[in-house]
């Protein structure tokens, strides 16, 4: 069973995946971090960030929306729920 920790630290690679030039900014991301307004990501890069998620922790978020992902807390929330 993965960690909080482990789910945080992918989702931070998936994270600098996206954008290599945020690698930086993400020792400052924790779980209260909001993907739209503190770490920019729009639409499409939530769309691809779940597409990432599914194939990084090996799961299917199935009927999930890129706005049930509020908070990094929010997502790893989901994956932990998922991945049981």
């Amino acid at each position: 069973m993965l960690s909080r920790v482990e789910v945080l630290n992918g989702l931070k690679e998936i994270l600098i995946s996206m954008d290599p030039s945020k690698e930086s900014e993400m020792d400052k991301v924790s779980e209260s971090t909001r993907l739209v307004e503190d770490l920019g990501l729009m639409s499409i890069s939530l769309l691809y960030m779940v597409i990432s998620i599914e194939e990084k922790f090996n799961i299917e978020l199935g009927d999930v929306g890129v706005n049930d992902f509020i908070t990094v807390k929010d997502t790893i929330d989901y994956i932990l729920k998922v991945s049981k």
